[in-house]
């Protein structure tokens, strides 16, 4: 047998580098792909090769002909497609197999089959595999889809006939919700697959989702990995993997198992595969769902207690290799397996740049990633940074993974960028995992769970991390955040006019309005892709379009861009508010937000009688306001900060008193080029009010000549060697 000496890597972040580690191991050369988006991605360094695709954005990892060019260009003899994107499409397989370069995967024939969920379901039947009751085929039309639904009765699940990983699946509970979800389900699959095709089956009251990893080689051999238990999943997707599956009955477990393997040989099936079920514990059922043809994002766990390398054994597959010459040439060649895994996928949960990262390391514990500090994870892509995997050995519990996962959580330091570490930590820390026994109702059952927000979590090793992670950016401990440039030219808003604004950065997939066109508040307008879901922008008020921004579907956006002006006719604002409870809306705290802002800066500013500001004005110096004012262009500055202090509340919970913090933040333009400070209030040491610091030309003079330095310290001219300021330009111009 002989390898493939080149590989193209069709796929991006974490699982692009494992691809290529599995390769390096085996001798092969690697080839990475990326978007222009993707240019700082971490697996384009990881590879011998890498190439840009044409196309930005998801579009770029979905253009079969510029990655078959690519493939040829640059020698490549095979090409692993990872998993989502073309991973699952035939149309792929084929164009490689025509010019004679290996995919490394099952056979065209084997991915038609199961990359269409309907026919996948339609052989498990006829092998007598239970399936769940649902439509015969792809559903047309919402209306086809509410027929069917009817007539199976509700609950139902809406499913992509194409991919998986939660992607185009709504769970649907009556008739009423069921259009809509048709819809984001067509649009999320096309998105991400390519094909929009929908199906319906009925949903499975608490269900544990179960899955057996097989391996095949085309020559006849085919054996099971055992299961995993992949039942917590937020929205259809999976967040805690583990294998194998705890507390299934014996004869269950080997009628999944049997029915695993019969469905791969009914189908020829080669090289790596999953077959996913429901299980009802109660009854002992079980229901064939899918087959995913690909590797899986938690194949880790099955490899921890299996100790076979599952990427590396599709290469070899791919290039002819047997069972028998992995080692594998019967099931009971496979054994046991020792101990248990367990996997927490670790993600982003919103915009921003890794500011600080380290990952945990020790015995037992696994991090497959793809994050490092500096980086700003594009926001139309999958949001995983890592995957975090604890393994006990032979002879330990569940509870004794799930320990090792929650200790090496507490490790890992990500700062800068709001993830889901703490509420990896509040899953694992039920019971019911460590028992295993969650089901796919996990995260509703608590839901205190999904309310758990990004936050400073882990031991004293992290905030040790974070305490010198904030050091380095700047005075004062923490650094101000570069603010997030528009991509948008701005759109003014009238008096008396509301702005339809993105509630966060991504794709703009639909902007269902038009100049003159009449709206109600709650109606929605707009939708955008982010973190691998699709978000509905509703009118914030009744009333009339009257500017639309110039944009079209596939622009990014970013969050807070007004993407159109409503401007309510006679009454509809006082029938929006009306109906509008204020103390559920945001109105009171930015009154206090604005009550605070005006004390902080009457406090503090050039008509203070304050001793602090008194003392710099005796002393013929300048406060860190009334430098800041003279070294920034003439009304660019926009601070942050002033909010950060001690506020002093009367009986009735009325403000009646605010000291500021003892610092400025914010951002503005210095002789046009962005940049933002964060410097010492007025008892710090400031300059004298006839020295260098009026002359903003001499400061420059040193800015202009380090712009290409990611962070540049400035003195404020005074000869007494005055306070400091950090000053980071967004970009050299």
């Amino acid at each position: 047998m002989g390898m493939h000496k080149r590989v193209l890597i069709a796929n991006r972040g974490e699982i692009a580098i494992r691809i290529a580690k599995a390769a390096h191991a085996l001798g092969m050369e690697t080839v990475s792909v990326y978007a222009p988006v993707d240019g700082q991605a971490l697996h384009t360094r990881m590879t011998t090769h890498s190439a840009m695709l044409p196309t930005d954005g998801i579009a770029g990892y979905l253009e079969v002909a510029a990655l078959v060019r690519i493939a040829e260009e640059t020698g490549c003899d095979c090409v692993h497609p990872g998993y989502g994107f073309l991973s699952e499409n035939s149309d792929f397989a084929s164009a490689l197999s025509a010019k004679g370069i290996a995919f490394v995967g099952p056979s065209p024939s084997a991915l038609r089959l199961f990359g269409d969920k309907v026919a996948a379901r339609k052989l498990a039947a006829e092998l007598g595999i239970p399936t769940v009751s649902g439509s015969e085929g792809a559903l047309s039309s919402a209306s086809e889809a509410e027929a069917v639904a009817a007539s199976i009765g509700y609950p139902v699940m809406l499913k992509a006939s194409a991919g998986g990983g939660g992607r185009g699946m709504r769970a649907v509970h009556g008739s009423q919700d069921l259009a809509e979800a048709f819809h984001r389900c067509q649009s999320e699959a096309a998105s991400a697959f390519g094909d929009g095709s929908v199906f319906i089956e009925k949903l499975v009251e608490r269900p544990r989702h179960i899955e057996v990893q097989i391996l095949a080689d085309g020559q006849g051999g085919t054996v099971h990995l055992f299961e995993r238990d992949c039942s917590v999943q937020i929205r259809n997707q999976k967040v805690i993997e583990i294998a194998p599956a705890a507390g299934l009955d014996i004869v269950l477990r080997a009628r999944l198992h049997a029915d695993a393997v019969k469905l791969a040989e009914a189908a020829d099936y080669a090289n790596a595969g999953t077959v996913e079920f429901l299980v009802s514990p109660e009854t002992g059922e079980h229901y064939f769902i899918e087959c995913n043809p690909r590797i899986q994002v938690e194949h880790t766990v099955t490899e921890e207690v299996i100790g076979v390398d599952l990427v590396q054994s599709q290469f070899r597959i791919a290039a002819g290799a047997s069972l028998a010459d992995l080692g594998l040439a019967n099931q009971g060649a496979v054994g046991d397996p020792r101990g248990y895994a367990v996997q927490a996928r670790v993600v982003a949960q919103g915009a921003g740049t890794i500011t600080g990262y380290k990952e945990p390391s020790g015995v037992g514990v696994r991090v497959d990633a793809c994050g490092y500090q500096g980086l700003a994870p594009p926001p139309q892509f999958d949001p995983l940074l890592a995957k975090l995997i604890g393994t006990s050995r032979n002879g330990s519990s569940l509870g004794d993974a799930v320990a090792r996962a929650l200790s090496a959580l507490d490790e890992f330091h990500i700062a800068g960028l709001p993830t889901n570490l703490a509420q990896l930590k509040g899953i694992l820390s039920e019971p019911e995992v460590a028992a295993g026994d969650a089901r796919t109702t996990f995260m509703a059952e608590h839901a205190a769970l999904e309310a758990i927000a990004p936050a400073d979590a882990g031991g004293e090793a992290v905030k040790f991390l974070n305490e010198k992670a904030s050091a380095l950016a700047g005075p004062g401990g923490k650094g101000p955040k570069l603010p997030v440039e528009a991509t948008l030219p701005p759109l003014d808003i009238p008096a008396g006019s509301q702005g339809l604004e993105c509630p966060m950065a991504g794709q703009l997939l639909q902007l269902s309005v038009e100049t003159g066109q009449r709206v109600e508040a709650g109606e929605t307008l707009a939708v955008i892709s982010a973190m691998k879901m699709e978000a509905a922008v509703a009118a914030p008020c009744s009333g009339t379009v009257t500017a639309i921004q110039m944009v079209a579907a596939g622009d990014t956006v970013a969050a807070g861009q007004v993407m159109a002006v409503i401007t309510p006719d006679a009454g509809d604002a006082e029938r929006d508010l009306a109906a509008l409870d204020p103390n559920e809306t945001w109105q009171p705290v930015l009154d206090e937000v604005q009550q605070l802002q005006s004390l902080a800066l009457a406090r503090l500013g050039p008509e203070s009688q304050e001793p602090g500001v008194v003392r710099q004005r005796n002393r013929n110096k300048l406060t860190c306001r009334q430098r800041i004012d003279r070294m920034f262009d003439p009304g660019s500055f926009r601070e942050i900060g002033s909010l950060a202090g001690f506020a002093s509340y009367d009986e009735y919970g009325d403000i009646t008193a605010f000291t500021p913090a003892n610092h400025v933040g914010g951002s503005g333009k210095v002789e046009g080029r962005t940049a933002i400070v964060c410097a010492d209030d007025f008892t710090s040491r400031g300059g004298h009010a006839d020295g260098a610091i009026s002359n903003k030309s001499r400061h420059l003079d040193n800015l202009s000549i380090q712009m290409n330095v990611p962070s540049i310290r400035l003195l404020d001219g005074s000869s007494g060697g005055g306070s400091v300021a950090t000053m980071v330009p967004n970009q050299a111009k």
